[in-house]
């Protein structure tokens, strides 16, 4: 079986490499030069170290390659280049099962990803899933146990998934819950921003904690009244990344939170990052398709300081104000 993964950031080419150890890998990027720097160095030192290629992982700049090369696409591209990436594959292969590890909402038109997916392929049958769990490239690359789990629209795809990348330390758990794996990983984003501006704010390991456990609340409402089901929320792809991105050094939603904490500019801040911190525009996607009968203060928190509405000392006061209320 032959695998193509479309993005070389951290996370698509750790990906890569994984899948690289079992079986023929094609790892493609839109810049040439960066393909053409990999190619030489057998690394990718912009975005993940020194850590060398298997033999079976080729690289090119050319996306009809990698998907005619592939049996399987996995697209690691930023959600806001998905939707032209999965036109373009249309084009050359319709047919191809597509999976896809990218977190957030497309700008403007608010979709997850498995909505801008079918967009495209609708009343086509095509097989198609979502990778997502707690885990961070530069742990994968290191051989550190990693455990994700893949929802597909059929148990043979996801069969065909875990097969590619359940070795070593890596585990792969399956789900048929597309949409809530989905929904998941756009949310927990905006709630590690919350728990930056928690910790950033010296507030402890009580608030951050308190914030994890609400933030999966407030994560499980908006995801079941969006046809996913409630215990997805409860798994690798809904709590265990939420405490990931919540707590870990890696992250860099929990990082705009600090910063924001220390009264940095969101402006300053995100260009200064140097990676994309998909939390801060789900924030704003996800305000619009808030149900007026489901509560979510926290991201509502966040959507008033990423806007300047409020400062973060003024969100938190919001959040600890709140009237008594019943648990669930």
């Amino acid at each position: 079986m032959n695998v193509a993964v479309l993005g070389a950031g951290a996370w698509g080419t750790a990906l890569a490499i994984q899948a690289a150890k079992k079986v023929p890998v094609t790892l493609w990027a839109r810049d040439s030069g960066h393909i053409s720097g990999m190619q030489k160095a057998r690394t990718n030192p912009k975005y993940l170290g020194d850590f060398k290629f298997p033999e079976s992982l080729k690289l090119s700049a050319s996306l009809d390659e990698a998907v005619n090369f592939a049996d399987i696409i996995v697209s690691a591209v930023p959600t806001s280049a998905f939707g032209s990436v999965v036109q373009n594959i249309q084009t050359i292969d319709p047919k191809k099962p597509i999976i896809w590890t990218n977190k957030g909402l497309e700008k403007e038109t608010g979709l997850f990803p498995h909505e801008i997916l079918n967009k495209f392929i609708s009343n086509t049958g095509l097989e198609h899933g979502v990778l997502s769990g707690p885990s961070f490239a530069a742990e994968l690359v290191r051989n550190l146990p990693t455990a994700v789990t893949v929802a597909a629209s059929s148990k043979d795809l996801a069969l065909k998934v875990a097969e590619i990348f359940h070795h070593h330390s890596m585990r792969i758990y399956l789900s048929d819950d597309i949409a809530g794996v989905s929904i998941s990983g756009a949310l927990k984003n905006i709630i590690a921003i919350a728990a930056g501006i928690s910790d950033g704010m010296g507030f402890g390991n009580n608030a951050r904690a308190a914030l994890i456990t609400r933030g999966i609340a407030e994560i499980t409402r908006f995801g079941v009244s969006h046809g996913a089901k409630e215990e997805t929320f409860m798994g690798l792809a809904g709590i265990g990344d939420l405490m990931l991105t919540c707590t870990g050094q890696y992250s860099r939603n929990r990082e705009v939170g600090l910063r924001l904490a220390e009264g940095k500019a969101l402006s300053e801040i995100l260009s200064s990052l140097g990676h994309v911190a998909e939390g801060v525009n789900a924030c704003y996607e996800v305000k619009k398709r808030i149900k007026s009968d489901v509560d979510m203060p926290i991201v509502q928190e966040v959507y008033q300081v990423l806007t300047n509405n409020i400062s973060a000392s003024e969100a938190v006061k919001s959040l600890l104000s709140r009237s008594l209320r019943p648990e669930s």
